[in-house]
């Protein structure tokens, strides 16, 4: 299965903004866990919840669509840049984590001294990789 431009376009993004998800993730986390609501439990009956807080925080995250969602991106990017090969893991570091400057695809092949195209070929195969552990192809 072909990648669509879009989903292309959403993978970069997401490993552009890896950093972001993660602080996203551990908001949500503190929304869900720690961002207590007020009883409305005024009858005196017993509460459905049950006592066990670690299992209660484990319902919370794993019922919690968004949390998952997030997670799961997460994983795929981590899970990933572990299986890449050297070269690979520079193209991630220039291209998408480096906070300092934006390089452009010929400076990335320039510092591997490999071709731009070559380059591409790279990213392509680390979008579907990504792709994979996503679950969309």
């Amino acid at each position: 299965m072909k990648l669509s431009q879009a989903q292309n376009k959403l993978i970069e993004e997401y490993w552009m903004n890896i950093d972001d998800y993660r602080k996203k993730l551990k908001f949500r986390e503190w929304e869900l866990i720690e961002n207590k609501t007020v009883d409305t439990n005024i009858g005196g009956g017993k509460s459905n919840r049950i006592s066990d807080t670690t299992g209660n925080k484990a319902i919370l995250l794993s019922s919690d669509e968004n949390y998952q969602h997030t997670q799961k991106i997460i994983n795929a990017i981590e899970k990933t840049y572990l299986s890449l090969d050297e070269d690979m893991k520079i193209i991630v570091n220039m291209r998408y984590w480096d906070k300092e400057g934006v390089y452009e695809w010929e400076d990335i092949a320039d510092k591997l001294y490999i071709s731009r195209s070559k380059v591409l070929r790279k990213r392509n195969l680390l979008i579907d990789k990504t792709a994979e552990k996503l679950g969309w192809m």
